[in-house]
């Protein structure tokens, strides 16, 4: 997966902070309702002046080359792995599940397992790893986990979230890394793919955070020979076909697209009350806590102001 940039007063580099450093700086009100999941994600960031780059492929695919048979574009992308001990974040869904099959004893299979309701997707990952006949390591995470994890993922990816589930991608990440692996191949960006819409939200978060575990994140479906080859297919189901080809339950193949969302988790040890204060006064709004999603923005929020020094003085419009 292609990695972002910023850019901040005509320079751009891989870092918000870094580029920002101790600069007065204001808060972006578009910026903030994107990642709070209020508006659509265009590239704008919580500091004013300052964007997300993104590669192309990030932006959403509005020209198709002629389609290509999808078995072999697959095929392709992951002969072309980067050198390295490799591991495949597993989940529930179509889209890791083809791909285990496609790289088979190549890749050390892993899913995580949290332990919170109606979350964890294990029952889904060893039965596909268990049809295919490959040995799945099972990541356990508590919700103490997540909450321990939080600060150093918003470090790393720079941005608030309006759910916890990214933090699931840091905590696989960081246990492929402590096992000394090197690539984490994941089933990232399919659903951009075959729909041709921009993962701005998404995509750039979850390749930060394989990174900031020293992980070099792979995602084939954001191949370029795959994204400008495959045919526009918003429902997958060429994948899903493929996927019941090649040994995947038709049952996990076949199975709708379900949106992942962490559960609520107790983020009162993390909460930051007069820096939230500060920031809400400077957004010209209240924060409304009845909800897990603002609970989690303004949580978050609060934790990334920390990384600038010269924040918290006005807010652009």
């Amino acid at each position: 997966m292609e990695a972002h940039c910023y850019e901040w007063r005509g320079r751009r580099g891989p870092s918000l902070a870094g580029l920002v450093g101790r600069a007065a700086v204001a808060l972006d009100r578009h910026g903030v309702r994107a990642a709070f999941g209020e508006v659509a994600a265009d590239g704008a960031t919580c500091i004013d002046g300052a964007r997300l780059v993104l590669p192309p492929r990030l932006r959403g695919i509005h020209r198709r080359d002629a389609p290509g048979p999808l078995h072999a574009l697959l095929a392709g992308a992951c002969d072309r792995l980067p050198r390295g001990r490799v591991a495949l974040a597993l989940s529930g869904g179509v889209d890791s599940a083809a791909l285990a099959a496609l790289l088979g004893a190549r890749a050390t299979v892993y899913t995580l397992a949290p332990e919170l309701p109606g979350y964890s997707e294990e029952a889904e990952a060893r039965a596909v790893a268990g049809r295919l006949g490959l040995e799945l390591r099972v990541v356990r995470a508590s919700a103490a986990d997540y909450v321990q994890a939080l600060p150093l993922v918003i470090a790393a990816c720079e941005c608030p979230l309006y759910n916890l589930h990214p933090v699931s991608r840091w905590l696989l990440a960081r246990a492929v890394g402590d096992d000394g692996l090197d690539v984490l191949v994941t089933g990232d960006g399919a659903d951009e793919v075959f729909r041709g819409t921009s993962g701005a939200d998404y995509l750039p978060i979850v390749g930060a955070l394989a990174r900031a575990a020293g992980l070099v994140p792979v995602a084939p479906f954001l191949d370029e020979s795959v994204a400008a080859h495959v045919a526009e297919d918003p429902h997958k189901q060429a994948l899903r076909s493929l996927a019941v080809a090649l040994g995947v339950p038709e049952s996990i193949a076949r199975r709708p697209k379900q949106p992942r969302f962490a559960p609520p988790i107790d983020l009162s040890p993390l909460w930051d009350g007069p820096r939230v204060a500060a920031l809400a006064q400077a957004l010209g709004r209240e924060p409304d806590l009845s909800a897990d999603r603002a609970r989690v923005g303004w949580t978050t929020l609060a934790l990334l102001s920390r990384r600038f020094p010269g924040l918290i003085v006005s807010c652009a419009a």
